[in-house]
């Protein structure tokens, strides 16, 4: 582990406490120390400065709190270092009290109606006033100056501003901010949030740029004081994984989270803070522990790392269910250090993204959910961030409705295509240059794709087999499924001669009253067409077939895809007999005596659609198509037991994860 760098290469297992003010009144470091070590955590990030600072502060633009009656916050890093326990400093400096806000009211963020968001108290500040341009860098120099923190999290430093109800508000209309965007772009800041406003585009752009400055201003201040000073967003890269009342979880957030932060190699340190309460409104309460469980034993799997994210302290909480469930990742994690320490992904497809605003793409969710359940080990990456070296590593790449595309980046693919690999996009990938101007013809050659002739809007055309493509489609076949839904848009475009063409679009029919719901007319238009390109295939889904299993889970679009991806395009499942419940991970390193492998498997059969999480039934007689390398040592880590052949693991009985050592 280098010394100037304590978090490269440190078991990180994470406790976020985020207090209440109350919390300070009888705190006793010993004790919270103890309950850190008893969950076997290494971090804690614990509340300093801003909103309310957790010390004596010497500072007029802080409030300080007034129940610093237990021990101090000095004795409490004391402690907690003492016990090899790193302390990550928490501040928030998106909101001031009112009586601050009463001296400073240039400080604060303004409502297009000029007026001020106040909310239980606090008012929101604006990233270019005084406050945070300014006092929040005395905050930090005395923060960090007198007390010796590991690191620095600044919760809630984004420019948008999202009150305690999730309503989004307007961007900021100060004066500061009017004229800082009237001198840029001379034209004044729009009044709603509205993606499809050129002027809202121009402000994203101010924003990102301003949130920017602010970010490398503070990392530069932080690091004139202590360079081994861990900040957010630099050193490490914290996430959050939550589930709110006023919309349901998804199975797969913490490995998302993990995998597209911590990359192929693992070489950022990932902090995905799974929170432990169900809303804001409901802090003291826990979700389904069972969640919580299989969120941490993802992070674990993806980025070889644990985090849990709850109010108060440990031995506070009121609610343990959460915590319990929580534990068990990180207490497999403490025993199992070693086998962690340098493992990567070893997985030989990657899931090439659009760049977004937001986090969320469901064309994205959709096929990472596909191919998770199909047992097809895959990377994600955003298409922005593709070189050929890394390209290399893959046997294949799925783009997921990736449109705008630069024709330097459409070549790197066309070209790795043509010397072996393979790429199956879908809906509008390639159809779009980087300044999103439609383009004519598509930009990869190597699907086999040319001019666009349509962008059709569907309601009821389906697409159907030809006999002769049974034989491909072997998993509808057996399924007996026969039609396949578009669902609400369609490209439609020429295909190259030599392209091999599947299926046949039935286009619109009536769909009431039922006497009358059929239609006797087909097309020639192919749901999926596959392309020889030099020595690789691209093949071509022209709908978002990603988006339509991500929002209702048709056994129909899975059975799809899975062909798509293992019959069409020959990409290997690792397991193919067992169950979709059940989240495979391939990791593995090299070591001084060879190469070791780390299958992980995570129980998800206790998932009921998006809501319901209960205790995993215990799956049986799972069957791993991995090279056993002769002579090769396999063992389990969570008590399974297993028997192996040349090209298979079998694992005995799985009842939440499992990690399986080969090596």
């Amino acid at each position: 582990m280098s010394a100037e760098k304590w978090w490269v290469n440190y078991p990180w297992r994470m406790v976020q406490t985020n207090l209440c003010e109350i919390d300070m009144e009888d705190i006793d470091a010993v004790k919270f120390v103890q309950e850190l070590k008893d969950f076997n955590a290494t971090l804690v990030t614990f509340n300093a400065a801003g909103i309310i600072a957790s010390y004596e502060t010497k500072l007029p633009f802080q409030n300080k709190s007034n129940y610093l009656h237990g021990d101090s916050l000095d004795r409490i890093l004391k402690e907690c270092h003492k016990a090899g326990i790193k302390v990550i400093a928490r501040c928030d400096f998106s909101k001031i009290g009112k009586n601050i806000f009463e001296e400073h009211p240039d400080w604060a963020y303004r409502q297009t109606n000029g007026e001020e968001l106040e909310y239980n108290g606090y008012v929101q500040t604006c990233i270019n006033g005084e406050y945070q341009q300014k006092y929040i860098y005395d905050i930090l120099k005395e923060l960090f100056d007198e007390y010796d923190f590991d690191g620095l999290y600044c919760n809630m430093s984004s420019t948008f501003v999202v009150d305690y109800e999730l309503k989004v508000h307007e961007p900021c209309h100060c004066d500061t901010c009017k004229k800082m965007f009237k001198e840029q772009f001379d034209m004044d800041i729009p009044d709603q949030v509205n993606p499809r406003d050129p002027a809202f585009g121009k402000y994203m752009m101010f924003i990102g740029k301003c949130s920017a400055m602010q970010k490398q201003k503070m990392q530069k201040v932080v690091k004139s004081i202590n360079e081994n000073i861990a900040i957010n967003g630099f050193d490490y890269f914290r996430t959050e994984c939550n589930q709110d009342v006023n919309h349901h979880a998804w199975l797969y957030d913490a490995s998302a989270n993990s995998r597209r932060i911590a990359g192929p190699d693992r070489t950022k340190v990932v902090d995905d803070a799974s929170a432990v309460y169900m809303a804001f409104q409901y802090r003291h309460s826990c979700i389904s522990s069972n969640l919580l469980e299989v969120r941490q034993w993802q992070n674990l799997a993806y980025s070889n790392s644990t985090s849990m994210y709850i109010l108060g302290t440990i031995g506070k909480h009121k609610d343990k269910s959460g915590l319990v469930a929580s534990k068990k990742a990180f207490d497999f994690f403490a025993k199992h250090e070693d086998t962690y320490q340098g493992l990567v992904s070893k997985a030989e497809v990657l899931l090439v993204e659009k760049k977004l605003m937001g986090r969320n793409d469901p064309e994205v969710d959709g096929l990472v959910q596909a191919l998770t359940e199909m047992h097809v080990p895959f990377d994600e990456m955003k298409v922005e961030e593709l070189t050929p070296e890394k390209l290399s590593r893959y046997k294949a790449l799925v783009l997921a409705d990736v449109s705008t595309v630069s024709d330097d980046q459409a070549k790197m693919i066309d070209e790795y295509v043509k010397a072996g690999g393979k790429i199956i996009a879908t809906g509008e990938s390639g159809c779009a240059n980087e300044r999103r101007m439609p383009r004519q013809k598509m930009a990869f050659e190597s699907l086999g794709v040319t001019d666009i002739t349509e962008r059709r809007k569907t309601k009821s055309s389906t697409f159907q087999f030809k006999e002769s493509d049974c034989a491909v489609f072997k998993n509808c076949a057996a399924k007996g499924i026969d039609d396949i839904v578009p669902w609400d848009k369609l490209l439609v475009a020429n295909v190259k001669e030599d392209a091999k063409k599947y299926m046949e679009l039935a286009p619109e029919q009536p769909f009431g009253p039922p006497e009358i719901c059929y239609t006797t007319d087909k097309t020639d238009i192919p749901a999926v067409t596959a392309y020889k390109y030099g020595e690789g295939l691209g093949v071509y889904v022209p709908f978002n077939i990603g988006t339509f299993y991500f929002e209702f889970g048709y056994e129909n679009s899975y059975e799809f895809f899975k062909d798509v991806v293992t019959e069409v395009a020959g990409v290997e499942s690792i397991a193919p007999n067992v169950t979709p419940m059940c989240e495979i991970v391939l990791t593995g390193k090299t070591e001084d005596d060879g190469e070791t492998k780390v299958i992980q498997l995570i129980n998800q059969t206790g998932c009921f659609g998006n809501n319901r999480f209960c205790e995993p039934i215990p799956l049986e007689n799972l069957e791993i198509r991995i090279d056993v390398p002769k002579g090769a040592k396999v063992t389990t880590l969570n008590g399974g037991v297993i028997s192996c052949e040349e090209n298979k693991i079998m694992l005995d009985r799985l009842d939440s994860f499992e990690a399986i050592k080969v090596h």
